[in-house]
């Protein structure tokens, strides 16, 4: 992580945001049901700033003078990704009042409103990842495979975006199929899709397109 970096500095905040949340696993006490929300609402930040973290990776790809889409397709991306995710900040802070009513027994809301969470907390990471593999597939000299053999932490990198989405539809899965969860909509598959999602973010901390430059990718 370098100093005065805002990239590096978000990366820290999404990991700041999300660490405390399972520790609720180890304690038994009264107002534990708080705790537990209380870390939730902490974790609902951390998916909201976890999709700001993936707009600054891919953002120099829409940037002119040397984007790699028309113009027209930048301004179309740029905006329509920075707006629908700001839409998101009221449904996060309602997702987060269900979360503390749910779990203090006070309303049994969440479990109506979880099936569909994903739909306010995963298009925007998902849009990343298929814009990165489409930059690398169309707009560069070097297949994946190449790039894997010349730095094995690109594969890492690939294989932690591909499992995080493999984790992303089982929840979505879980969410909506009867009996594949204890609870409607909760289950462990969005755990270890978080996992997988921060991996993504840590194993190389610049934009993508800085990494595929420092790995002599040349665009085509």
């Amino acid at each position: 992580m370098r100093k005065g970096v805002l990239l590096h500095k978000m990366i820290l905040l999404e990991l700041l945001f999300a660490m405390s949340h399972g520790t609720f696993g180890f304690m038994a006490f009264k107002g534990y049901g708080w705790y537990l929300s209380a870390t939730a609402a902490l974790l609902y930040c951390s998916y909201f700033t976890h999709n700001v973290v993936a707009w600054m990776k891919i953002r120099p790809f829409f940037t002119q003078p040397n984007a790699s889409f028309r113009p027209s397709v930048c301004r179309g991306v740029t905006w329509t990704y920075l707006v629908s995710l700001a839409f998101t900040a009221p449904v996060i802070a309602f997702e987060i009042a269900n979360n503390f009513r749910f779990f203090n027994n006070i309303s049994r809301t969440y479990e109506k409103v979880r099936p569909y969470e994903p739909l306010m907390r995963d298009p925007w990471w998902v849009f990343s990842c298929l814009t990165f593999f489409h930059v690398i597939r169309k707009c560069y000299s070097l297949n994946a495979l190449r790039l894997v053999r010349k730095s094995p932490r690109f594969g890492i990198l690939l294989a932690a975006m591909l499992l995080a989405v493999t984790f992303t539809i089982m929840d979505i899965l879980a969410s909506l199929i009867p009996g594949l969860s204890v609870t409607d909509g909760i289950n462990p598959y969005w755990k270890l899709a978080l996992v997988f999602k921060c991996l993504t973010d840590n194993i190389m901390l610049d934009d993508f397109k800085a990494v595929l430059q420092r790995l002599g990718a040349l665009k085509l």
